[in-house]
């Protein structure tokens, strides 16, 4: 396979802000459906116990909602560390490959995505004996995510550079 030069900043700011804004989206649907799914499981057998939501569908509903725009705001939190991370690498010393860009963004990503790893494992609760590993596997959710992106964005670049290049 051959390397993947690597890009700009300028050049990868909105993508990688899509990619934040929708890897968020889908950590937070899956986060409220998971935490959704023991009550009404629970509850499957007395259907008093869903009217405050508007029946089983809205007690489902609700909660997933809430913490898909919960979790599409948290996703901001690591993309803006994989971006400062970019910066800082570009500062010090630019990078000259896709991978070296995709490390550094999954890094920063994962060093950013501390602050809301605290944040699931409070929502979690602290009496839950895998709430820490499941933050820390938020964290390494954040590095995965942010390399794969980073990495399928500068193919996509390079790919389309040279369609590009070929047409003129």
């Amino acid at each position: 396979m051959t390397p993947v030069p690597s890009q700009r900043l300028s050049t990868l700011f909105i993508q990688m802000l899509i990619v934040a804004l929708l890897a968020g989206a889908i950590m937070g649907t899956l986060g409220g459906a998971l935490l959704v799914l023991p009550d009404i499981l629970a509850g499957s057998g007395d259907p008093e116990g869903f009217s405050a939501w508007g029946g089983p569908v809205g007690y489902a509903l609700m909660p997933i909602i809430y913490s898909t725009v919960c979790g599409t705001f948290l996703g901001l939190i690591p993309g803006t560390g994989s971006f400062i991370a970019l910066s800082i690498q570009d500062r010090k010393r630019p990078a000259s490959l896709g991978n070296q860009q995709a490390m550094a963004a999954g890094a920063g990503s994962a060093i950013a995505g501390i602050l809301p790893a605290f944040f699931v494992v409070w929502i979690i609760g602290e009496q839950l004996p895998g709430s820490l590993v499941i933050g820390a596997v938020f964290i390494v959710a954040c590095f995965v995510i942010a390399l794969l992106a980073l990495k399928g964005i500068l193919r996509d670049i390079d790919k389309r550079d040279v369609v590009i290049r070929q047409a003129f």
